[in-house]
């Protein structure tokens, strides 16, 4: 799978593309079967795949689930060739008429579009998928739309249930829509090192302005860049009321490991809540409470996860 932006975009002149249209943020089931439909169409033909989608959300009154480096990593499950990250700002504006020619034709050089029965595009959102449809008509290019996909109870799966479900802190109805655990993606970067002090050393993320469910303690798996090794893991998200109030910071001290990976991308897949976040009258308690907290996760490791250190799997 290559990134590609206006850049680079020449590349996709070289051959026929099938162009997978959307947000998709969060990668969600919905999202994964027009992914999986688009793939398909591109099977056994000359056609390379193109997922489009936008640097930044068209909407941006919202939190984002997934950041564009998180997409990437969720995206390269699938058999894409390309993923092509648009600015939004350089289409906002034209017609209907001008996306079909300038953006689909000329620029993707494609004349087959996939997407969601609910896609909009052009200014205003003056564009749906049955204007898309006949736009296509009129110009040769052959549009397929992929019906919503629904959940065990009938309701339709989006971003926004997602959204919802993460914020509320239903971690196990975000992950059956999602098709996988909610990430939480970046590059390692020094912290104050008071965990470390405490014996609990801990790799720090940056907290972005994304969507993270309530502020507490979770158990989580860890995925380090360059490290085939799934590991186990305890999270804390939020404020550190103790020791750094109001700061907010993700920090997850990964267990049954002692490198150093500060400038290291790791990926953390949240499985559960342990506990709320809590402020303590002194350290004694606080390393009192993450010794507990740490001894709860092996234990729930054990006897309901598996351990993944020697797999690498989960």
């Amino acid at each position: 799978m290559k990134i590609i932006d206006k850049n680079n975009i020449s590349e996709l002149k070289k051959q026929k593309n099938i162009i997978i249209l959307g947000n998709f943020d969060g990668i969600h089931l919905g999202h994964q079967e027009l992914i999986k439909r688009g793939i398909e169409c591109a099977e056994g033909t000359e056609y390379k795949t193109v997922l489009y989608t936008f640097k930044a959300h068209t909407n941006q009154n919202i939190k984002l689930l997934t950041n564009n480096e998180e997409k990437i990593l969720l995206l390269k499950e699938f058999n894409l060739d390309y993923v092509y990250f648009e600015e939004f700002e350089e289409v906002r504006d034209l017609s209907p008429e001008e996306f079909i020619q300038n953006i689909i034709m000329d620029r993707l050089h494609s004349d087959k579009v996939i997407c969601g029965f609910d896609f909009t595009f052009s200014k205003n959102k003056s564009g749906n998928t049955d204007l898309l449809k006949k736009l296509g008509q009129e110009n040769g290019v052959k549009v397929v739309i992929i019906d919503s996909v629904k959940d065990q109870s009938g309701e339709v799966i989006s971003s926004t249930r997602v959204r919802k479900y993460i914020e509320e802190g239903d971690l196990t109805d975000a992950t059956k829509l999602l098709g996988h655990y909610p990430i939480i993606a970046g590059e390692v970067v020094h912290g104050r090192k008071m965990a470390r002090q405490m014996g609990f050393p801990t790799a720090n993320l940056i907290f972005e302005n994304k969507v993270y469910p309530p502020f507490g303690v979770y158990g989580v798996y860890v995925k380090i860049e360059g490290d085939s090794i799934v590991y186990n893991g305890v999270m804390n998200l939020g404020k550190n009321p103790t020791l750094k109030p109001g700061e907010l910071s993700v920090e997850v001290h990964i267990l049954n490991f002692d490198k150093f990976i500060y400038g290291q991308k790791i990926t953390i897949y949240v499985l559960e809540k342990i506990s709320d976040e809590i402020k303590f009258n002194g350290i004694d308690q606080l390393v009192e409470k993450i010794g507990n907290d740490v001894k709860y996760w092996k234990k729930k490791v054990k006897d309901e996860y598996g351990d993944t250190d020697k797999t690498g799997k989960f």
